[in-house]
């Protein structure tokens, strides 16, 4: 489709006509040509036509360069409309769709001294989007109730449209205030390349992630994780653990549609791991802390994305299903699918010395979210199912600590209901708030735990959660949140506390 001009360069070309109409209106009507100086004048004319020609075409060059800058602008515009949440084939509506590069387009301006060849990008169009969430309020620890506040992450996602089929985009996360050289510079976050690929888009059927890294395609949250797309404060609690959000990996990936409302990614990944420090196995077989464990679930499981660091040699397969059914309007969810030969790390043994052996582990999730037409009510609902294939090889089974201990199963699930509040009338127009209330159980330890600790469960993994807060939206970009959340668990000292907390989150 050819890329309409902006007004600036329209008005542009009607009026180098009208110069060139000028210029010859006065060599024509303007000059004496008196018979006795035919030679002279014919002479004089010449040399004024070819004046108008070098103005002419020097017109004509500044109307050319006008063009070109206006298709690259209109081009970051198009590519502007691009999904940014770029982690899956997702055809749901809003608000994953969200448009974040229009604020953020930036051209790389022609390059007519070519540095090592590098020309071919001039008309590359570069787009920079954002996220991040600022956090308050109080928690309860075992010594009382705390106050803070934490700087949760500020990310950046460039994108570069190569060409039309090719994509480049990434993620970089600076997490709670960043990283530290010293003790005395009171930083105790991280920096995390969270996304890094190139896209090629064949069709509407099949396209192809080229290996880098990326977020694994399982369940909703772990892909779209921006803080516009949940309503608490904190991220739901089944992205903490049981799914181990944000869970990238190095992987590839083909994408695409089945049919009309159903899409599909299947990936290859890293996997998980049963080790749960980026050291691996120590080489003096001292005491090291398992990956999974039934205490952080899956938190530490993830493999590590560089130098060649990963512990194991049996890779991962995530298959994502996602659908919007064309009888239900406002209904959308999706159907994961992971599974892993093997988490076992080169070396792993128990605390009496023997080796462990190879275990595997599947994982399932289930989730819908539910926008009853005509109605502001939104459910949303998600199951969660972890199978460990032997569990008796597990790190957390053979450490000596049972409170720690894993069953055949790791499981959870989640209710939400939401109600969405226009307060166009009231405020002004485009604000919005959401109260919402979310009850989440899990069960970290089922029994059959196996290995050589004490299998008794301690009730450490079995906790329940009641959230309820509010959530308002100036714009669909920016969002004030509030909530209040107590946690039940069976264990008599328990890991999880009561917070009042308040954010600020932005998605651009």
């Amino acid at each position: 489709m050819k890329l309409p001009l902006n007004p600036f360069v329209s008005c542009v070309r009607p009026i180098v006509y009208a110069v060139i109409f000028a210029l010859s209106s006065s060599l024509v009507f303007g000059q004496e040509t008196p018979g006795d100086k035919g030679a002279d004048s014919n002479a004089e004319l010449l040399k004024e036509m070819k004046k108008l020609e070098e103005k002419v075409a020097t017109l004509e060059k500044r109307l050319s360069h006008y063009e070109n800058d206006a298709k690259r602008h209109d081009s970051a515009a198009a590519s502007a409309k691009l999904k940014t949440n770029f982690h899956s084939y997702d055809n749901a509506p809003a608000p994953e769709q969200t448009d974040v590069t229009s604020n953020g387009a930036f051209k790389i301006a022609p390059n007519e001294h070519e540095l090592f060849g590098l020309g071919y990008r001039s008309h590359a169009v570069l787009s920079i989007g954002a996220y991040g969430e600022m956090k308050f309020g109080g928690e309860e620890t075992p010594g009382g109730w705390k106050n803070g506040f934490d700087a949760g992450r500020i990310v950046l996602l460039p994108t570069l449209q190569v060409t039309d089929s090719i994509t480049f985009n990434a993620e970089l996360e600076f997490e709670h205030g960043g990283i530290a050289q010293d003790d005395d510079d009171k930083l105790t976050g991280s920096v995390d390349v969270e996304q890094a690929y190139l896209d090629f888009k064949f069709n509407d059927y099949f396209n192809w992630r080229a290996p880098g890294i990326d977020v694994v395609p399982f369940g909703f949250i772990n892909l779209f994780h921006e803080p516009t797309q949940f309503y608490s404060v904190q991220r739901p609690e089944l992205g903490n653990g049981l799914i181990p959000t944000t869970w990238f990996e190095g992987s590839t990936s083909i994408y695409g549609k089945i049919v009309n409302n159903l899409n599909y990614q299947f990936q290859i990944n890293t996997g998980l791991e049963d080790v749960g420090s980026k050291d691996g196995v120590p080489d003096d077989r001292s005491s090291y802390e398992g990956g999974i464990s039934g205490m952080e679930a899956l938190g530490l499981a993830r493999t590590p994305i560089g130098d060649f660091d990963q512990t194991k040699n049996a890779p991962g397969f995530a298959l994502r299903l996602s659908y919007t059914p064309p009888f239900a309007p406002g209904l959308n969810g999706s159907s994961s699918v992971f599974f892993t030969s093997n988490i076992t790390p080169r070396g792993a043994f128990a605390d009496d010395g023997h080796a462990l052996g190879h275990s595997s582990v599947t994982m399932l999730d289930s989730e819908l979210r539910y926008r009853i037409p005509r109605t502001g009510l939104e459910l949303r609902g998600e199951v969660v199912d972890v199978i460990i294939g032997s569990p008796g090889n597990l790190r957390a089974n053979n450490d000596g600590d049972p409170e720690d201990n894993v069953g055949k199963n790791l499981w959870g699930y989640s209710v939400e209901a939401a109600y969405h509040i226009d307060l166009s009338d009231h405020v002004r127009n485009g604000w919005e708030i959401v109260p919402f209330y979310r009850y989440t159980y899990e069960n970290l330890q089922t029994g059959g735990f196996s290995g050589i600790d004490d299998n008794l469960p301690t009730g450490q993994g079995r906790r329940q959660f009641h959230t309820f807060g509010v959530a308002v939206f100036p714009t669909p970009q920016i969002v004030l949140k509030l909530d209040y959340q107590f946690a039940l668990d069976d264990a008599p000292d328990s890991p999880r506390a009561d917070h009042i907390l308040g954010a600020v989150g932005f998605f651009f």
